[in-house]
């Protein structure tokens, strides 16, 4: 897998970037980027699951506060690390490398 930080040669440089801005190849980096989503939104789920319950529990007219703050809560927890680890593997599997349909199921 050749990335584009690995190339020296303008040639060589100038092919690799008319491949990389083809359309097919920006359809697979957004199906690659859904994916690499999905993934990581089901198992950002996983770990905000006990403040999501926590919404459900009937609390008093005065405690209504503490509901809101464990939404923000979850949703921040939730937000902050689907966004680094989104991050992360978009830059190691699809940022500066040509994709291939057969390579999308790596990125799972």
């Amino acid at each position: 897998m050749r990335r584009l930080q690995d190339i020296e040669n303008d040639l060589e440089r100038a092919v690799f970037l008319a491949n990389y801005n083809a359309p097919r190849q920006r359809l697979l980096r957004v199906a690659a980027a859904g994916m690499i989503v999905a993934k990581h939104g089901l198992r950002g789920l996983l770990y905000v699951w006990p403040l999501t319950l926590l919404l459900f529990i009937e609390l008093p007219d005065t405690w209504r506060w503490l509901r809101m703050v464990l939404i923000l809560l979850a949703m921040g927890a939730w937000f902050r690390f689907i966004y680094g680890s989104v991050r992360d593997d978009y830059r190691r599997f699809v940022q500066g490398s040509l994709l291939e349909p057969a390579r999308l199921k790596r990125v799972l």
